[in-house]
């Protein structure tokens, strides 16, 4: 199958990369034989392979193989398909990462957070902790320990003390194995070995959230044991998805309890290979973590892999109460104040260990902005360090203002609590960031009359504080993906801490950072998961995913909508965090469960008049519940007058569903268990065209403390009707060999033209055929209403996410055409042609023409 995505490290904000397939490179599942009677199979036939991986620790997932296939043509993969042992047959994708956004810090940092701890600053509660309730479990006595967690990452860098300081039984980190090698970029071979230490940085800060042991910050579940499956090298480029296949099936067959990955991509399709190995290991018993995604700027309907797969616990991110910053240490001075020490971020080059007068510019009773330039002498200015307040214009404009005044050191003055690391390109200048308290005791003293100077030291401790977030603090982090699927399934399923998240990170980069993203909210809740698997093995209780999937979400706490620089007064949509920040201590200790996590109401077209679910009350008493609905906002999924989706913020509605609950009251005596039944009708009022997604809780009281709420969600509208295709911005066109747009019939082409297109929402198949315009006699194969030569090779495409903002597929012609999916191509004569494309509409059926968007090509003369 032809999966069109990409993937990233979920906890690394950066824009959505290309998808890549490794030329050549392919992965077979396979029955009735191993991977060296494949690979024995091929040879005998002549086709010449060379194995990747062999994909079969643990036969009864997944029994498979991948290889490189030397003369790639669609001959030999047409005789490899037709073999009985093949199952399936597909390209071997490199899923790209990029640079983190973290605050890393020095190698000093070990050293100061241990003598913040002596000096006894460092209090005993941690922000996320209390957040998800995790520090009232700790309290409880709950660590995890005897629960075993598999984490699918960059490695693990064991030697952290905070990490075990060891590798192997016994240890913190005491099992797994190295996938790739360090060399590994994703093109070339894998070389693995048996050592998964992290020389990346990603998997190290995941496994410190989970599991660390530390004087400033403890993890989730910190005596939880860890395993290490390194899938990408150093520093971390791409993966293969053979690979994370092979690392899902390794960690299986090691018998974890639990596997964590913070990797995904934009998919929204069930069907994607690596989403089905995930949920054939979540039904052998293996519950799976994965992140829900870092795309939150695409908007609805940008579900990520694997977290869309059937069974596997999808993770969106909140924001820390509190943002930890890595300070380094300086000194200023003045006539009443003596060595007073404070801490600011660098931005760029080095303060070295020097002393310098600080240039104060006050405008209106206000440090200036220096937006408007920067008074002063040059010939004194290159000797002091210039402060200047953030805002108003860009960092590089007040650089260079004071730059064009001699200066060669600037410190800038945040305009709200803490600091952030100042994105300055200007050359040959010092710069830094101080917090704005910092400033105004600056302020004062140069109102005073007062100078003022400032001693910097190169070997300078940093130290570790936090300031309080009261923008986004405690809200759904903005980049967070929203769902639904593509398939209407509704992810995530539930958020926890992500944003701003301070853990451990690889001793040669300095220890520790502070990352953002669903990649830190995952690993939190596989900690809690963790505690939950302990719990049960000390009562002696066997636990299934679907029961940990399900008391996650319906004990998650819903949370108001936040654009990022404010709250609102109405519940976030369902779509953005599935049941709400995580809540660890009532997921451990309700005595009340429900049947399912998810009430999914699917389209217009596909509506369910009512689904149930069972009530159980698992206490000591008669529990008398009550029933009622808790509406989320209705969130449109496209822009005012447009096919395309809208970006974040999406416009929201409060327009809520009616929603009737029977019975919405009843009384349960213990052990026993009742059925419910909702029915909900749509938001009146709405615009269909621009597919608007509901959504809320049943919220479920029992003697009235508020105990459970299980999501609900819908769409708004008939998904059918719904545009696939990115008709707006001019696709499909044909293109040619220059990659010039194609607008004329019969148009002479020496060279076989290309077709590019774009999706406004996902397609599971979008197929390009090929028409003989001078010789129709030729069109012998029928597709729905065209008769054709072929199908271009390649094509059909399936499971395609939507394409995104400024993106596009674009593939050339190679003269050649195939008759039946899998059988060889053809080389066609010269004459004149047409390309035929086609896109399945959402919720359309594979053989119905008329549920394909259909699109004809200009005509061009191919003359080879």
């Amino acid at each position: 199958m032809h999966l069109q995505t990409f993937l990233t490290f979920v906890g690394l904000l950066s824009p959505a990369l290309a998808q890549r397939i490794l030329p050549g490179a392919y992965i077979a599942e396979i029955k009735n034989t191993n991977p060296n009677g494949f690979l024995d199979k091929a040879r005998s036939n002549g086709i010449k392979v060379r194995h990747r991986m062999s994909l079969d620790q643990e036969t009864n997932i997944f029994n498979g193989i991948s290889f490189d296939l030397e003369d790639d043509t669609v001959e030999n993969r047409a005789k490899i398909n037709s073999w009985g042992e093949v199952i399936s047959l597909s390209p071997v994708r490199l899923y790209d990462a990029a640079a983190p956004v973290a605050s890393r810090v020095t190698r000093d940092v070990a050293r100061a957070i241990s003598k913040r701890a002596q000096s006894g600053a460092v209090t005993d509660v941690y922000p996320p902790h209390v957040q998800g309730g995790v520090d009232k479990l700790h309290a409880a006595g709950f660590t995890g320990k005897g629960i075993r967690i598999a984490v699918v990452d960059t490695g693990i860098d064991y030697n952290h003390p905070s990490l075990g300081g060891k590798f192997g039984p016994g240890n913190k980190v005491a099992f797994g194995t190295d996938l790739v090698g360090d060399a590994y970029t994703g093109a070339n071979a894998p070389v693995p070995d048996n050592d998964p230490v992290d020389c990346a940085g990603h998997g190290s800060h995941v496994a410190g959230i989970i599991a660390a042991v530390d004087k400033d910050f403890t993890g989730v579940a910190p005596e939880v044991t860890l395993g290490a499956y390194k899938v990408f090298g150093c520093p971390a480029q791409s993966a293969s998805n053979d690979v994370l296949i092979s690392a899902f099936l390794q960690a299986q067959a090691d018998g974890v309890d639990l596997i964590t990955a913070s990797i995904g991509g934009a998919s929204g399709w069930t069907e994607d290979p690596w989403a089905l190995v995930v949920q054939r290991i979540v039904e052998s018993g293996v519950p799976c973590t994965i992140a829900a995604g870092n795309d939150g700027a695409e908007g609805l309907f940008y579900a990520s892999g694997a977290a869309d797969a059937i069974g596997a616990i999808a993770v969106g991110s909140v924001n820390n109460l509190n943002s930890p910053e890595v300070l380094t240490s300086a000194k200023y001075s003045s006539a009443s104040a003596k060595d007073k020490t404070y801490g600011f971020t660098g931005a760029t080059g080095s303060f070295g260990s020097e002393t310098y007068e600080l240039y104060v510019p006050v405008a209106n009773g206000q440090i200036s902005d220096g937006c408007s330039g920067i008074t002063g002498d040059a010939a004194t200015l290159a000797n002091k360090l210039v402060v200047i307040k953030r805002g108003t214009c860009t960092f590089d404009a007040k650089v260079q203002a004071a730059v064009a005044k001699g200066a060669k050191n600037v410190m800038i003055v945040n305009n709200v609590p803490g600091t952030i690391e100042a994105s300055v390109t200007v050359k040959g200048v010092n710069v830094g960031m101080v917090e704005p308290e910092t400033g105004d005791a600056w302020l004062k003293l140069v109102t005073a009359g007062e100078t003022i100077s400032t001693t910097f030291d190169k070997d300078a401790p940093v130290f570790i504080t936090a300031v309080a977030n009261p923008i986004n603090g405690g809200s759904m982090s903005i980049f967070t993906s929203w769902g639904p699927t593509n398939e209407m399934l509704q992810r995530p399923h539930i958020s926890a801490p992500g944003g701003n998240i301070l853990s451990t990170y690889p001793l040669i980069f300095g220890g520790y950072a502070v990352l953002s993203g669903t990649s830190m909210a995952t690993p939190y809740i596989a900690g809690v998961v963790g505690l939950y698997l302990q719990k049960a093995k000390n009562e002696g209780r066997t636990v299934t995913p679907a029961e940990l999937r399900v008391g996650l979400t319906t004990t998650g706490k819903p949370l108001v909508f936040n654009d990022g620089t404010k709250n609102s007064t109405f519940l976030a949509p369902v779509a953005q965090q599935g049941g709400g920040l995580v809540d660890a201590y009532r997921f451990l200790n309700s005595q009340h469960s429900v049947d399912t996590e998810l009430l999914e109401f699917n389209d217009t077209q596909n509506f369910h008049a009512s689904l149930d679910f069972k009530i159980t009350n698992n206490g000591k008493s008669v529990a008398n519940y009550k029933l009622t609905d808790l509406s989320g906002a209705t969130a449109y999924t496209t822009a005012e007058g447009s096919i395309l989706a809208q970006a974040f913020p999406p416009t929201l509605l409060e327009s809520y569903s009616v929603v009737s609950i029977e019975p919405s009251t009843l009384s349960i005596k213990p052990g026993q268990s009742k059925r419910v039944v909702v029915r909900v009708t749509p938001p009146t009022g709405l615009d269909a065209a621009r597919i608007p997604v509901y959504g809320g809780w049943v919220s479920i009281a029992a003697d009235g403390a508020d105990v459970l709420k299980i999501p609900y969600m819908g769409v708004a509208t008939a998904m059918k009707h719904a545009t696939v295709t990115n008709l707006e911005e001019g696709f499909p066109v044909l293109l040619n060999y220059k990659n010039q747009s194609i607008t004329t019939n019969s148009t002479s082409q020496k060279y076989p033209p290309g077709i590019a297109w774009g999706l406004a929402l996902g397609s599971a198949i979008v197929r390009v055929d090929v028409v003989a315009v001078s010789k129709p006699e030729t069109n012998d194969v029928t597709i729905f209403t065209d008769s054709t030569i072929g199908s271009f090779p390649g094509y059909p495409m399936y499971w395609n996410p939507r394409t995104p903002a400024g993106e596009n597929t674009t593939t050339l012609w190679n003269g050649r055409v195939v008759k039946k999916e899998g059988d060889p191509s053809i080389r066609v004569p010269a004459g004149t042609y047409k390309f035929v494309y086609r896109a399945l509409k959402i919720t359309g059926r594979k053989q119905t023409g008329r549920d394909y968007e259909r699109w004809e090509s200009p005509s061009f003369q191919y003359s080879p």
